[in-house]
């Protein structure tokens, strides 16, 4: 397969960098992802292995700027929800990338299963940053959001670069291992979701019987 398109080009350009100014970029950049900005993240992700296994950065140093990046830009929607409330909806920079149909999809998931949806919304990149502005509207609690949010980024950013890091050597079986893994992801989601709701009707029924 050969690598081509907008994240040929961006995995090309993030490439080019080293040492401090490699850090700085991939943070900057994943703090844009965040912010809902349409760069896609894994694929700054994928940059941050490829420039650890091209010996630019360090692994281990690839993996925390992932983490910080991804963790700083999902705080930062989720505290700006809770200090402007919906009034965040109306913000310049909130308007420009979220409509309201996206905003109201958004509550109508939080208010359905808000511990779920803050976990599974790392997987899903359209959602994503809807999701943890509204999270912080309608009053999740930060420690729940950093919880789940936190245990998200733990599966997810390792996966992105430590994968890319093993096809450091060949950019296009990166771009390929990218579209495999979201797949993988995506499947899991399709199995984990039906699971989770199985467990849920479960518990309220044992509930249900435990107080009559």
């Amino acid at each position: 397969m050969e690598a081509t398109g907008f994240s040929a080009k961006l995995l090309a350009f993030l490439s080019g960098f080293s040492g401090v100014t490699a850090y700085a970029i991939i943070l900057g950049v994943l703090l844009a992802c965040g912010l809902g900005v349409p760069i896609p993240e894994d694929i700054t992700l994928i940059a941050a292995g490829l420039l650890a296994g091209l010996g630019k950065i360090s692994l281990t140093g690839a993996l925390i700027a992932g983490m910080v990046g991804v963790l700083a830009g999902d705080s930062f929607l989720f505290f700006l929800g809770r200090k402007f409330g919906r009034r965040a909806y109306q913000l310049p920079i909130i308007r420009k990338i979220l409509t309201p149909e996206r905003a109201l999809m958004a509550e109508t998931k939080i208010q359905n299963n808000s511990q779920f949806i803050c976990f599974t919304a790392r997987f899903l990149p359209g959602l994503r940053a809807p999701i943890f502005l509204t999270a912080g509207i309608m009053g999740v609690r930060p420690l729940t959001f950093f919880i789940l949010d936190g245990v998200a980024a733990l599966i997810s950013v390792p996966v992105w670069v430590v994968g890319a890091w093993y096809f450091s050597k060949n950019i296009d079986e990166a771009i390929e291992f990218a579209k495999q893994m979201h797949i993988y992801l995506l499947i899991g989601l399709v199995v984990i979701i039906p699971g989770y709701i199985l467990f849920k009707v479960i518990k309220k029924k044992k509930s249900k019987k435990s107080k009559s």
